[in-house]
């Protein structure tokens, strides 16, 4: 089963908070209507006596809508409402945000970057052949992910810096570590991770890059970077030594002594 995709600020489709799908999502801004003094906001348990006392009477003018509209009030989930007067409003809140799940119509809350309501916590788990002790720092950063996301991103690039031994390097300078690699042959496209891995810790933005913040969406990526990072540079190998071995004696024989030659 593959990651989930954090729910960033303004993204157009993440794993929604709610049903967990992997959606599009539509964003709407927050407009204030002050309450006049005769009505103010009313609780579930507010609705449900509203709705009895509508039930009793039944000579009220729309009844049944009434008591619909009640019942989603209810419900305690949030819900779009048409009125019918033509009031436009000018007054924003800014820094605050909903966005509409495709998937399954819930709403969530935002509050600036921050994902308020509903909160869920999400499930990131090491490559398999992730040394252990780089597999430790990793299962730290997804237990703090959603409180922390700052944390979990520094524990992750402290696991790039730690996997930097492991292929041959110093393990003090990422930047440098990633020049010898290229000059050893490394694959472009893991060039271009460690290199994302690299802007994104020093905070480099240079012209054609993209900033990206220590919010849970860049954290999510540094998760997906680290598995790659493993996949790429040791499952990869190892698999190949463990077919190569496969091969029959005389053919491997013959190979070894192929690549011996100057």
């Amino acid at each position: 089963m593959p990651d989930p995709v954090v729910p960033t600020l303004g993204a157009q489709s993440f794993s929604c908070p709610y049903c967990g799908a992997l959606s599009h999502q539509d964003w709407f801004r927050v407009f204030l209507d002050p309450y006049t003094e005769d009505f103010t906001p009313f609780s579930k348990a507010e609705a449900n006596d509203k709705i009895l006392s509508v039930r009793k009477n039944p000579s009220v003018e729309n009844a049944p809508r009434i008591i619909e509209h009640l019942q989603r009030v209810a419900s305690g989930r949030m819900f779009r409402y048409e009125h019918e007067r033509p009031d436009y409003h000018t007054t924003e809140l800014q820094n605050s945000s909903f966005s509409l799940c495709y998937s399954c119509g819930e709403f969530a809350v935002w509050v600036s970057d921050d994902l308020i309501f509903p909160a869920r916590t999400y499930t990131f788990k090491p490559h398999p052949d992730m040394p252990a002790e780089i597999a430790t720092d990793f299962n730290e950063a997804a237990s703090i992910v959603d409180l922390s996301p700052r944390g979990a991103a520094a524990l992750l690039r402290l696991c790039i810096q730690k996997l930097m031994p492991i292929l041959g390097e110093k393990g003090k300078n990422i930047d440098e570590d990633i020049g010898s690699l290229v000059k050893k042959g490394l694959d472009v496209s893991i060039q271009e991770v460690l290199d994302i891995v690299r802007v994104i810790g020093n905070n480099a933005v240079h012209p054609g890059q993209i900033e990206l913040r220590d919010d849970k969406g860049t954290a999510a990526t540094l998760f997906d970077l680290v598995n790659m990072i493993v996949e790429r540079m040791i499952s990869v190998p190892k698999k190949t030594k463990e077919l190569f071995k496969r091969l029959p004696a005389g053919a491997r024989a013959a190979i070894e002594k192929r690549d011996k030659k100057p």
